[in-house]
């Protein structure tokens, strides 16, 4: 059912008012967002075939040359570089530190004597170049964050909210299960590696060197996706306990449904011609349906006095608790109609935001009624309408005394 509540009433706003995101400053947030390029997403697939073909080319050097034991120069740098699409997408504070030192440690590789080969020079000077543009993109997006967070606080004003009671339990449990997975493949790595190490270090000098390359090898794949779920996760719950840690800004924002899948921040429910500033995936497990009872009274009543929309159709209103911005996690508050249609309650939702680039959502312009009485009268229209009966064509046969002969009519 589609019962939100165009506009929240008094019962739900916190004592003392709140703010209101004006259309012009949440523009200018809008503007402060970083360059498409970095985003989180666009440059970590823009990464990908860089790193892939940076990766080819340092391992087309042909075989090493026998050698007493498991060669272990290398490994760092390959590591690195093959999970370096998936720190930039989770850990961009990690790629500004971890960038520079690829490129730093690929610099040396580049330009030794373990080298030579024409590719894998290439290879090596591809690695500083894709280091240093993943660390520039990090950059960026944490100096976004910055100013966004400033434009949001500024727009907030001194004022700090207490949460709403009664979190979802996704929010409680943010960014648990993939930091234990990630700390579940980063152990088994480290012990496939400490494994291998051990024996290469005890056949040395035995005249029957060990090759660890398998081990190595399973430890990659098993690093390249541990350390960023590990980071990750650990960087999840660290900005949800952030949330819940106190009294938070909030704003007066609106809410619109663009799909089932996703959903937009409006600085406001009334301004028609506003962009949307961020959006977020609406999931049942971030989400408490009836938080708090608001109101109660006839359902008429209700419903007339305190409008549902589709939320499909135009944005209702909420409160924004925390600071808006990249990679930040916030809490809504909204009201909403219940199932019995005698009372309004409040809903919560906690989530992480997601940038918004090239969305255009549908011009939208406000309804003049509630719209589950616009439904429900027009479906009491429609039994009352008499059913469609098909037409039919009769012919009758008539004698006239003055005519003397016969005639046919058609009703």
């Amino acid at each position: 059912m589609n019962d939100f509540v165009k506009f929240l009433p008094a019962a739900a706003l916190p004592e003392g008012g709140i703010a209101e995101w004006s259309p012009a400053d949440a523009e200018r947030w809008r503007r402060a967002a970083v360059v498409r390029w970095a985003a989180p997403g666009a440059g970590s697939w823009a990464l990908v075939p860089l790193v892939l073909t940076a990766a080819v080319l340092l391992g087309s050097g042909g075989p090493e040359p026998p050698h007493s034991g498991t060669g272990w120069a290398g490994y760092p740098q390959v590591v690195l570089l093959l999970s370096l699409p998936l720190w930039y997408r989770t850990m961009p504070a990690a790629t500004v530190v971890a960038g520079p030192l690829l490129a730093l440690y690929s610099v040396f590789r580049a330009a030794g004597p373990a080298s030579a080969d024409p590719s894998v020079r290439a290879g090596g000077w591809l690695t500083v170049a894709v280091a240093l543009l993943a660390a520039t993109g990090a950059v960026l997006r944490l100096r976004a964050r910055r100013r966004q967070r400033a434009l949001a606080l500024a727009a907030a004003g001194p004022d700090r909210r207490p949460l709403p009671a009664g979190l979802p339990r996704g929010h409680v449990r943010r960014g648990l299960v993939p930091l234990l997975a990630g700390a579940a493949l980063c152990a088994a790595a480290a012990a496939l590696l400490g494994t291998g190490l051990f024996h290469d270090l005890r056949a040395h000098g035995t005249g029957r060197p060990y090759d660890a390359a398998g081990q190595q090898l399973v430890a990659l794949a098993l690093l390249v996706p541990g350390v960023p779920l590990l980071g990750g996760g650990a960087a999840a719950r660290r900005t949800a306990g952030r949330l819940r840690g106190g009294p938070q800004p909030a704003l007066r924002i609106g809410v619109r449904s663009l799909s089932p899948r996703r959903n937009v921040l409006y600085p406001d429910a009334r301004t028609t011609g506003a962009r949307p500033v961020a959006g977020y995936r609406p999931r049942a497990r971030n989400r408490v349906p009836e938080a708090r009872v608001l109101l109660g009274g006839p359902e008429e009543r209700l419903r007339r006095e305190h409008r549902d929309v589709d939320a499909t159709r135009e944005p209702f209103e909420a409160v924004l608790y925390g600071v808006p911005c990249e990679g930040a996690e916030v809490v809504l508050e909204y009201a909403v109609h219940t199932d019995s249609g005698t009372s309004l309650c409040s809903s919560v939702t906690a989530t992480p935001l997601l940038p918004l680039y090239g969305s255009r959502p549908r011009p939208w312009s406000p309804a003049e009624r509630s719209f589950r009485l616009g439904v429900r009268e027009g479906r009491a229209r429609a039994r009352q309408r008499p059913p469609r009966s098909r037409r039919s064509v009769s012919v009758s046969f008539s004698f006239s005394d003055d005519s003397g002969g016969c005639g046919g009519g058609g009703d």
